[in-house]
């Protein structure tokens, strides 16, 4: 693959360091911009970060009209409703502060600020990319939490309500102007929920090195992430008040969206349809089905190469079942589940949650060609 043509999009500007977050108002001011929307929702709200941030804009006499009502899993309406009291205030740009969810709506808000609706028009799925073509508001994001990676990247998912699919929105213009990486925001992350976003961003850098394209810079941003994760997601979720480990923690995760952009699998599509059916954590559900799908992967020779190639990140022998066996330690001591136990899930449920997830946009990405019945099966092992 090396003799062929390929082409490759590295991310946006990052502001890093603690901070940086109070920093921001001062770029925009140099940009000329004077009032903007603050997207987040309300569990930030109550740890006091939004507070902080729109005092730093008054400090620069820029007004700040807040939308704060976004839902976990974003939905379309969140977008709507968001859209409809950015044009009303007449702002002239958007700040998404929180996790992916907060920084995802904002990303759509900012599409249907210049377009119009419905949101599902832009769905990436059915060339909707093509419709993105006026300018658009300029877009800042703040991550309060080190998964998703957001806010290095050129996608929204956004649950559509007529559908109740999560539907990706993607457009290279939807990228961030900045990107503000500032672990001072972190700190009040709970620990259990530093752990499953933890593992979100492992799982994003893990499935984009198992994708086979040809693309050694997200390769070796994603081995880099991988080893950044392992060793310092415990000490994170062990002292959330340290600076370093939330830092390495913020880098690992926007070292994960800048390389997902070679594609996630059948782990994030099974997620996808946890999320969307039972409402569940998406951290979780990713770390729920990780060592099962892992074990499907494995049968492949070239995942199971690849998967081995990552021993010396659990400090384990250079085979696939050794490091797999480590990654579920590794789960284990970091209190997240290795299976789907503890969730209210029913053999009954398996159908839907099979077909959702075939019908997801990473499931054709898995290195392993996923038939029907494949995601039965895995499903039926984490739940016996």
């Amino acid at each position: 693959m090396p003799d062929l043509r390929h082409k490759y999009n590295f991310p946006t500007h990052i502001e890093y360091g603690p901070g940086a977050m109070l920093d921001l108002p001062k770029l925009i001011k140099n940009a000329g911009l004077k009032k903007g929307l603050l997207v987040t929702d309300a569990g930030i709200e109550k740890v006091g970060t939004p507070e902080s941030l729109r005092q730093a804009f008054a400090k620069e006499n820029i007004e700040t009209v807040t939308f704060s009502d976004v839902q976990s899993n974003p939905t379309d309406n969140d977008v709507y409703r968001g859209t409809e009291v950015y044009k009303k205030a007449k702002c002239e740009f958007i700040v998404g502060l929180g996790g992916g969810s907060p920084i995802d709506a904002g990303k759509a808000m900012k599409c249907l600020a210049t377009h119009d609706g419905p949101l599902e028009k832009y769905d990436d799925s059915k060339g909707g990319d093509r419709f993105i073509t006026n300018s658009m508001p300029s877009f800042y994001a703040i991550p309060t939490t080190a998964g998703t990676g957001s806010e290095v990247g050129r996608s929204s998912v956004i649950t559509i309500g007529k559908t109740n699919k999560k539907t990706i929105i993607f457009a290279p213009t939807l990228m961030p102007d900045i990107a503000v990486l500032d672990p001072d925001v972190t700190r009040s992350l709970p620990a259990h929920l530093t752990a499953a976003t933890g593992v979100d961003a492992f799982v994003h850098n893990l499935e984009a090195y198992l994708m086979p394209e040809f693309h050694p810079f997200a390769d070796a941003l994603a081995k880099e992430a991988m080893q950044r994760i392992v060793e310092n997601l415990p000490i994170a979720v062990k002292n959330g008040n340290d600076i370093k480990a939330r830092g390495e923690m913020l880098v690992a995760s926007a070292m994960g969206a800048t390389a997902f952009q070679k594609g996630l699998g059948v782990n994030h599509s099974i997620a996808h349809a946890l999320g969307v059916i039972f409402n569940m954590h998406h951290g979780l559900a990713n770390a729920a089905v990780l060592i099962e799908v892992m074990k499907y992967n494995a049968e492949q020779k070239t995942s199971a190469d690849k998967l081995a190639s990552l021993g010396y990140i659990f400090r384990v022998e250079a085979d696939a079942q050794a490091v797999i066996a480590a990654m579920r330690d590794w789960q284990v001591s970091l209190g997240l589940p290795v299976d789907l136990k503890q969730f209210p899930i029913k053999k009954t449920d398996i159908p839907a949650i099979e077909e959702y997830a075939l019908g997801d946009p990473c499931c054709p990405l898995n290195p392993r060609k996923v038939e029907k019945g494949d995601v039965a099966r895995i499903l039926e092992n984490l739940c016996s």
